[in-house]
């Protein structure tokens, strides 16, 4: 499962006229004709948004988040929805350009039946619509986005799950190094739009384990694996960390093996994909990898749920798990205190529930980070990823 491109550029726009003037609006949900054998009785549908890249190299990837919010609500409406109401789903492209990012929020706003939003695919197209969101009312369950900036900026209408990249290296560095006290680690990272946050987290769990830790930044412009292999072997480091991505840093890593280095390797979750085994498997071979994604196969709450989740989706990805348990939250929600308007929906979420989903249970901080954040351990192998153990033992997963 390929960890996707999350954009770093700022594209914050300010709500216009037009989504001030959907904020005065009255929401009211649509009735809509029940199906026989209830011919004289009527339904109420509440609607999901769903804003998501769907055009060019990045539509794949948010239609595998589009397809979880669709089975969500496919199995709420086919086994748990109460008499009185349907879910439904609407989705909405921003074409990964900004201006359309915070265009959406107001197109969104204007069906009164839309209570809550799933989104967005990356953080560039995220940033962009937060104003918008908040302007509007829009609860906003965030399924990808793993940037510090997404909860930074004080709105508290949005709801991320996966733990965010501070929290993500710190766990990582707290667990793997838990029993390898005295040696000395390095965190290597690119400037570019995801790393560096993961780096500074794991030298945070380092020290916590009485481990020595260093951050190591490299250019992304012009950068040379073999000149970076030097650089961090002049740090004589016993354990290397490489928080970032398969594609951009899989070649340093190769080439501080081919270096003799002997040390442990360790990774963020950038590196769980099918890229690394494919790739690198013998460089890191053995080496313990980060995923906000959990074994599914492994949590209990989730077995009368997958084989559904598969039948419709084919195979499970962490976007598509991760949609499907955001759409899980924004119903979840609604169904607790019978929210029928993004208000409402959005006053439930703000009084702090907790939420049992498919990749974790979850209670959010007032600026919408987990409360208890986790992350997942795997091993590499020359045939895949093994797991090994959850950052925080909860008893989510088996």
């Amino acid at each position: 499962m390929k960890r996707r491109a999350f954009l770093t550029a700022v594209g914050a726009v300010g709500a216009s006229g037009a989504a001030l003037r959907a904020n005065a609006q009255v929401h009211v949900p649509v009735p809509i004709q029940q199906p026989a054998p209830f011919p004289n009785t009527f339904l109420t549908q509440y609607t999901i948004g769903v804003c998501v890249t769907l055009s060019g190299p990045l539509a794949k990837y948010g239609t595998e988040v589009v397809r979880g919010v669709q089975a969500a609500v496919d199995e709420t409406n086919r086994f748990q929805t109460p008499i009185g109401h349907v879910w439904g789903m609407r989705t909405y492209d921003d074409r990964n350009d900004t201006a359309q990012a915070a265009s959406n929020a107001s197109v969104a706003a204007a069906d009164s039946t839309v209570i809550g939003l799933v989104g967005n695919l990356t953080k560039q197209m995220t940033l962009a619509a937060l104003p918008r969101y908040a302007n509007v009312n829009f609860a906003v369950v965030v399924p990808t986005v793993t940037a510090n900036a997404i909860t930074a900026r004080g709105y508290h209408n949005i709801y991320r799950l996966p733990a965010n990249d501070t929290n993500a290296g710190q766990l990582f560095g707290s667990t793997v190094l838990e029993k390898k006290r005295g040696i000395t680690a390095l965190a290597v990272a690119l400037d570019g739009d995801y790393g560096s946050d993961v780096a500074r987290g794991f030298v945070q769990g380092a020290k916590g384990n009485r481990v020595s830790a260093d951050v190591l930044l490299f250019p992304q412009s012009g950068f040379d694996p073999a000149a970076a292999a030097r650089s961090v072997l002049d740090r004589s480091p016993q354990y290397v960390f490489f928080a970032g991505k398969t594609g951009e840093l899989g070649s340093l890593a190769e080439a501080i093996r081919l270096a003799q280095f002997t040390g442990e390797f360790g990774a963020s979750d950038g590196f769980y994909n099918a890229d690394t085994i494919a790739n690198y498997a013998a460089t890191f071979d053995g080496a313990f990898v980060a995923s906000n994604l959990p074994p599914l196969e492994r949590v209990p709450s989730a077995i009368g749920l997958l084989t559904d989740f598969e039948n419709e989706v084919g195979a499970i990805t962490a976007l598509s798990a991760y949609g499907y348990a955001a759409a899980q939250v924004i119903i979840s929600a609604a169904g607790r205190t019978g929210a029928g308007t993004r208000f409402s929906l959005l006053t439930t979420m703000q009084r702090n529930p907790s939420f049992t989903t498919l990749v974790g249970q979850y209670g959010f901080s007032v600026n919408g980070d987990p409360l208890i954040p986790n992350i997942y351990i795997y091993q590499v192998g020359k045939k895949g990823f093994a797991f090994s153990r959850p950052a925080i033992r909860n008893g989510f997963v088996l």
